[in-house]
């Protein structure tokens, strides 16, 4: 390294030589002992808090219910139009004999 810099790191370092370490005051130590000691006040809710939120948690379980219900029953099909789709598309032949054509005369 370079002079200049390796002055410049020992000064950084060396800021600190000079500085007086924090002092607590006396009583800090009765004072934190005193704090943990006391009660804490006690918090009161009104009942009209408590209601909204007993009212918004079954709306929001009623609302989970409901779109899950929703994903879980299927929706029923119309057969008749599913059935003019395949027909019309010759999906499957019309007798419904799958090997039937790789049988007999047509093998």
């Amino acid at each position: 390294m370079e002079p200049k810099e390796d002055k410049w790191i020992n000064d950084v370092l060396g800021s600190l030589n000079n500085v007086q370490r924090a002092e607590p005051s006396p009583f800090l130590f009765a004072k934190i002992r005193n704090r943990l000691h006391t009660e804490p006040p006690k918090a009161y809710v009104s009942m009209r808090v408590v209601w909204g939120m007993a009212v918004s948690f079954v709306l929001l379980l009623a609302l989970n219910w409901q779109v899950i219900s929703r994903f879980v029953r299927p929706e029923a099909t119309n057969a008749t139009d599913l059935g003019t789709v395949v027909s019309a598309m010759q999906l499957y032949p019309a007798n419904n004999q799958l090997y039937g054509l790789w049988s007999g005369q047509n093998y």
